[in-house]
């Protein structure tokens, strides 16, 4: 039976999801850093899941974001490279 991510657990992956941006390049002040954060400040204090997409337009990418409810997963991020036409 799938049980709630605990806050702790929840703590543990969003300090290590942004620390890995941090340590990629991307710098804490940025709009999608600070947007980033302010998800993942959410999902850490509440017992819901969210994901979706934070946009990083000074880098050129996005970022989409999977912050789950249960612990059978863990948080997860990917990065990728805005299309330009």
């Amino acid at each position: 039976m799938k049980e709630v991510k605990l806050k702790e657990d929840r703590l543990k992956e969003g300090v290590n999801i942004l620390t890995q941006l941090r340590n990629n390049g991307i710098r804490e002040n940025s709009l999608g850093y600070v947007e980033l954060k302010s998800k993942i400040t959410e999902w850490i204090h509440g017992d819901s899941s969210w994901d979706g997409i934070v946009h990083f337009q000074e880098y050129g990418r996005f970022a989409v974001v999977d912050l789950p409810k249960y612990n059978n997963r863990s948080a997860g991020i990917h990065f990728k490279v805005k299309k330009t036409n």
